[in-house]
């Protein structure tokens, strides 16, 4: 299993597309990195790593695939532009849903997913993100957690005010949470869940 922290690389350009008639947006689309605006990028190479044996799909491909498909919007990656686009790249069966029973179901079936956090909202504060954000899940736990691969990971993330308690940190790197915890922080994304498979 691979893990990739999107902090890690601040000097990767992942150029976004941006409202060209505002300047400050053109301007900081023409700065992005993957540190800022690449863990859509990040939690597909994670995906791909855990479903595919012997995989070599690597970030600089994540980033071609975006820019072909124009898929590098904004301060980030349209993922239902780009979703189809890497499933095909890397032979993946691909569902877009918001439904947490096929997430479930993704999971114990062996596949991956990549989930749209949302972040906060009136009276909610975001669990993975304040704003938003994609992470991966790679399994179900015996006792009904996921896994989370979350790629702006940083020290003491999951213990501030509103997040305490609500994620377990497993060698560091994995996140478990309940699935309410997921249901909650993907809220009002549409969809929520891009589940993977082999073929």
């Amino acid at each position: 299993m691979k893990y990739i922290n999107q902090k890690k690389y601040p000097d990767i350009l992942y150029v976004t597309r941006v409202n060209m008639s505002d300047p400050e947006s053109v301007e900081r689309g023409r700065t992005t990195t993957i540190s800022s605006s690449g863990c859509g990028l990040c939690s597909a190479v994670m995906v791909a790593s855990r479903l595919i044996p012997n995989c070599n799909f690597e970030l600089k491909d994540a980033i071609r695939i975006s820019y072909d498909n124009n898929a590098n919007h904004q301060v980030g990656t349209d993922y239902k532009i780009f979703a189809p686009a890497f499933a095909e790249r890397c032979g993946l069966d691909l569902e877009m849903t918001n439904d947490t029973e096929r997430l479930r179901f993704c999971l114990r079936t062996g596949g991956a997913a990549v989930l749209h956090i949302k972040g906060d909202r009136d009276g909610y504060v975001g669990v993975f993100s304040h704003k938003g954000h994609y992470v991966a899940a790679i399994s179900e736990e015996r006792d009904g957690r996921i896994a989370v691969l979350d790629p702006s990971l940083v020290d003491g993330k999951y213990d501030e005010e509103g997040r305490r308690g609500l994620v377990e940190l497993k060698n560091n790197v994995v996140a478990l949470c309940d699935m309410q915890v997921i249901e909650a922080d993907t809220k009002p994304a549409n969809p929520s869940y891009y589940l993977f498979w082999r073929k």
